[in-house]
């Protein structure tokens, strides 16, 4: 039986979470009402931030009350992986990370725990998720996002904001549209032809509308040649959105308008953020309510803008019972009145973000003997760890101690552990727990450790010489561009794929003199490991950028506490051209970037190009086996369903994640393969699961541009199951 002041906790909490959803015809009604009743100074309040600069503004954006209507100033705030600039707070798994489960039950679990966290706050917007395309692997914030493909990038989206916006919380989809490298963010135009758009950037925004996101925010980049946010083929009447049924309100970045406020308004914007002129851009509706009175932007057009925010609001029952804003995004350090300390942490969050660290590291290697010659065997060298066996240890890397606990707001700084990476999507660093505390409290007295917290090339090796094992940490981090900011030499975006500090000169170094290191690489996307068959590298685990529990989750991983699931969410490949994107770093005024790759990306550029990647988009290791059977395909109206059978042939319990690719038709012009499925098989040993994946007309079908609708082209399909895009299974 539980014990009765857990279940008075937690009935509580559905409590305050509890909400009833109206449908948006109920909600518009309201809105209308509400609207009608406003001057049109309350109106321009409600569709433009209070400032950048404003002293009464306790979030990251937020409005102007209408305190006699019973409308509070609605919060915006950071980010995708947690609530910034506050403290009591958990930090997240990444979203490439969380790709990297391949589960939407995690995905999900997520975006509820993130949902509940941003409600204890008293903030109305997540802004988030982001689900911007990793166009190319250097991109500064495509960890933010769910990687280079746009079917794992959509379900991801959708997992999210369902998750989030089931506790009341409206979620804001980021960042419309091809916002895909940060340097020259605030005026390159991403030239992109219809059918890409469709099938690529455009498909995760697609998933997100299907899921009744709230808000979508533009992007600061233009979009073949106009501004995102005042492009009215995105998002105007006709645009790109709303013809594809997106009932909520559009708002810009921070700072991502320019021009007019009809330019803007007209085309279709219905909020600026934060409503200031904050010198990237910024300040265009300082004049709308000028442009009603000229009559350049009409009191209809504006009333529409209003009746969008306020329907999302009443849409998610915020009108009643909503916890008040209790922090300050001005004072993050939790100092000043407006700051009141509201812890909203819980043990079921930590225990969640452990889960989906644990769930998100890949092994790509394992080389493991045993005392026994087998699988059941205790292991003597790779993993899992047996820590009977393992008595000197040396742990080795600046990435395996503590993070720079004083970095500033963006949390711009590389000098310990990489959990997340910089800009408005990192997260609190208040409760992390690095790789090297997690270590020596679960070692305890068992054996003895010896360390060397730096990538010094005479002290990493000097540590490691002689024990038994040796666990490596390395990174490579990125992030926003914010103020061209500059992180030891990326602005943004990473320069190379090399690991940082010379960590790939630690890592060869060190298992030149031991015959069991172990690598961890926590990095923001793919990075070179030519080092990777180095006989004396026995295991290499690509964690990510997991959260704050980056400790302990790795620590389940190495002792076999939990067996890794994770999978990659794109290549990792031995050269930037095996990827087919560069990133524009030197450019006289904004460039026009042409997405002439189109649907190639990542492993659909690699497969089409005949490039075998070092590890491949979909490849994790488990520490068991596991086999695949008995492929059938039926028709269901105009759907096809896929089923087949997993078996857990090894000597742990583990989790499959099973992926089925289509293939086109010749003459369809699709790549090869692409991911149209994917699911989470957990088996005890030797069981057996039957699986079921359910492939729809669109799954099926080509954008096709004269028609402007999906079109399933004729000829012959091809359906691949299998554990990656080059291991496949069953045809």
């Amino acid at each position: 039986m539980l014990p009765v002041v857990p279940l008075i906790y937690a009935w509580l909490v559905l409590q305050s979470n509890a909400f009833v959803l109206r449908s948006w015809e109920d909600s518009y009604a309201l809105a209308n009402a509400t609207a009608s009743a406003m001057t049109l100074d309350e109106k321009i309040g409600i569709v433009k931030g209070t400032g950048q600069l404003s002293s009464v503004r306790r979030c990251v954006g937020d409005t102007t009350a209408v305190s006699r209507l019973g409308v509070p100033s609605i919060c915006f705030n950071d980010g995708p992986a947690g609530v910034r600039l506050t403290k009591g707070v958990t930090g997240f798994p990444t979203g490439i990370n969380t790709a990297s489960t391949f589960s939407r039950r995690l995905m999900n679990a997520r975006g509820v725990a993130l949902g509940e966290e941003f409600r204890g706050k008293g903030i109305h917007v997540h802004l988030g998720p982001a689900m911007d395309i990793m166009r190319n692997p250097k991109a500064g914030r495509g960890w933010e996002s769910f990687g280079p493909d746009p079917y794992l990038n959509g379900e991801g989206a959708y997992e999210t904001i369902t998750g989030v916006q089931s506790v009341g919380v409206q979620a804001c989809a980021k960042h419309f549209i091809a916002n895909n490298q940060e340097h020259w963010r605030y005026g390159l135009s991403a030239n992109v032809d219809d059918r890409t758009l469709h099938e690529i950037y455009f498909y995760p925004f697609l998933r997100s509308i299907e899921a009744g996101v709230a808000a979508v925010m533009c992007a600061y980049n233009r979009f073949n040649d106009t501004s995102s946010c005042h492009n009215a083929n995105l998002i105007g009447p006709n645009g790109l959105l709303r013809k594809n049924g997106f009932q909520g309100y559009v708002v810009s970045d921070w700072g991502a308008t320019h021009d007019s406020a009809a330019d803007n308004a007209n085309a279709g914007l219905d909020m600026e953020q934060p409503g200031d002129y904050i010198v990237i851009g910024g300040g265009a509706f300082a004049t709308l309510e000028l442009a009603v009175d000229l009559g350049t932007v009409t009191a209809a057009r504006v009333n529409e803008m209003v009746t969008r925010i306020l329907a999302a609001w009443y849409r998610f029952g915020q009108d009643s019972g909503y916890p008040p804003v209790n922090f300050d995004a001005q004072e993050p350090d939790g100092s000043g009145s407006r700051n009141l300390n509201v812890t909203v942490r819980s043990d079921a969050h930590t225990a969640l973000v452990k889960e989906i660290a644990s769930a998100s590291a890949v092994l790509l290697k394992n080389n493991r003997t045993t005392t026994t010659g087998t699988a059941s065997g205790t292991t003597t060298r790779g993993l899992p760890l047996s820590q009977g066996r393992i008595k000197t240890i040396a742990v080795v890397g600046l990435d395996a101690k503590a993070p720079n606990m004083n970095c500033n707001d963006l949390n711009e700084c590389n000098d310990g552990t990489m959990s997340i990476g910089w800009g408005s999507g990192s997260n609190s660093l208040e409760f992390i727990v690095p790789p090297i505390d997690a270590i020596t409290s679960f070692v305890g007295t068992s054996a003895t450790i010896t360390t060397s917290l730096s990538n010094d090339l005479t002290a990493g090796p000097a540590a490691a010489i002689g024990k038994d094992v040796a666990f490596v940490f390395v990174n490579a981090d990125s992030g926003e561009l914010g103020a061209y900011d500059i992180v030891v030499g990326n602005e943004g975006d990473r320069n190379d794929l090399d690991l940082w500090y010379k960590g790939g000169s630690l890592v060869e170094d060190v298992a030149a003199v031991n015959n069991n290191t172990i690598v961890i690489v926590h990095s923001v996307g793919p990075v070179y490991m030519p080092w990777s068959t180095n006989p004396n590298i026995t295991a290499i685990i690509y964690a990510g950028a997991p959260g704050e529990q980056t400790g302990p989750s790795i620590v389940d991983v190495l002792y076999g506490n939990y067996n890794p699931s994770g999978r990659l969410p794109f290549s990792i490949a031995d050269t930037e051209d095996a990827y087919g994107t560069t990133i524009v770093y030197n450019s006289l005024g904004f460039p026009d970037i042409n997405y002439t790759e189109k649907l190639l990306l990542d492993y659909r550029y690699m497969e089409a190009n005949g490039i075998i990647p070092r590890f491949e988009f979909g490849f994790g290791l488990s520490y068991t086996t596991f086999g695949y059977s008995g492929l059938s395909i039926s028709a269901s109206g105009t759907s096809q369903v896929i089923t087949f059978t997993v078996t857990n042939t090894g000597a742990f319990a583990g989790a499959e994640k099973p992926q089925l690719y289509l293939g086109y038709p010749a003459g369809a012009g699709e790549p090869s393969k692409v991911l149209r499925g994917f699911e989470e098989v957990i088996l005890e040993i030797g069981a057996s699961s039957a699986v079921t994946m359910t492939l729809s007309q669109r799954d099926f079908s080509i954008w096709d541009t004269p028609s402007q609708s999906y079109v399933r082209p004729s000829g012959t399909f091809n359906v691949y199951v299998g554990a990656s895009i080059r291991d496949i299974r069953l045809t």
